[in-house]
């Protein structure tokens, strides 16, 4: 239970990464770092959820904060 209650801990840290890197936006969009990262992220975490549930859980927290900080 407290692994999803982690999960949604991810969007505040999202927007809050998202202020502290406001002056570093024109870097980073440039390329298209965050749209590969959140394609790998999404198939390894879909693949590894009957792996390894832990693993899976960890990435999807990655993939929602650097969802929510690509967005933001």
């Amino acid at each position: 239970m407290i692994e999803y209650l982690t999960l949604i801990l991810a969007i505040p840290l999202g927007w809050i990464l998202a202020k502290i890197t406001e002056d570093e936006k024109k870097i980073y969009s440039k390329t298209p770092y965050f749209p590969i990262l959140l394609w790998v992220l999404a198939i390894a975490a879909a693949t590894s959820y009957t792996l390894n549930k832990q693993l899976a859980i960890t990435l999807t927290f990655i993939f929602i904060t650097t969802f929510v900080w690509n967005k933001a």
